[in-house]
């Protein structure tokens, strides 16, 4: 099994903090248990650029999920597609294969792209929740329940880990709500299709 996803948005809006978070659930906590009855680690690469401006500018985070041995470094064509501004979808849309998985946040982002599209309001999650600044929570539990590629538990761990103490209960209730939301847009995919 290998995996590649893309996290794509514009500077400040927590992109590169999506990958470390998925990445580091993956290779430190996240551990399935094989056919044979033994534990199989699961092994991750985290990449990521940004635009000549660090705040506003153009993001993107590529993390690859394998649990066999990883020879190259880099998503090319991504499983899983996470957008969270125009520029982003602009840039990187074009860098699918049919079975990409896209995970978009319509009200960032007015195109709709065909294929298998799953439309999370993260932002207007995060400003319910009292601030915009957890809407990369929101799209990463999201995300996670979409793609189903690490454990709940193994993401909330990673994610406890890396963000600041005193945010911990506002970072675990937006995880908590991007589960929620990608629930709903899972069983509307279903119905439509």
């Amino acid at each position: 099994m290998e995996m590649g996803i893309r996290f794509t948005g514009f500077g400040g809006q927590g992109v590169i903090l999506m990958g470390i978070i998925l990445a580091r659930a993956a290779a430190l906590h996240d551990q399935p248990i094989g056919p044979d009855g033994k534990v199989r680690r699961k092994n991750a690469i985290q990449t990521q650029s940004y635009g000549p401006s660090a705040r506003g500018g153009h993001s993107k985070c590529d993390v690859k999920i394998s649990t066999e041995t990883m020879h190259y470094p880099f998503v090319e064509i991504p499983d899983f597609l996470v957008v969270m501004s125009r520029q982003g979808y602009a840039k990187y849309i074009h860098d699918i294969k049919p079975e990409t998985r896209i995970i978009i946040d319509p009200d960032l982002i007015s195109e709709r792209p065909s294929g298998h599209v799953f439309k999370i309001g993260a932002t207007k999650a995060a400003e319910e929740l009292g601030t915009r600044i957890v809407a990369n929570v929101v799209m990463l539990g999201a995300m996670r329940e979409i793609s189903n590629i690490v454990t709940y538990e193994a993401l909330e761990k990673a994610m406890l880990e890396t963000v600041p103490r005193p945010t911990y209960d506002l970072n675990k209730s937006a995880l908590g709500l991007g589960r929620k939301l990608a629930r709903e847009a899972v069983h509307g995919a279903e119905d439509k299709g």
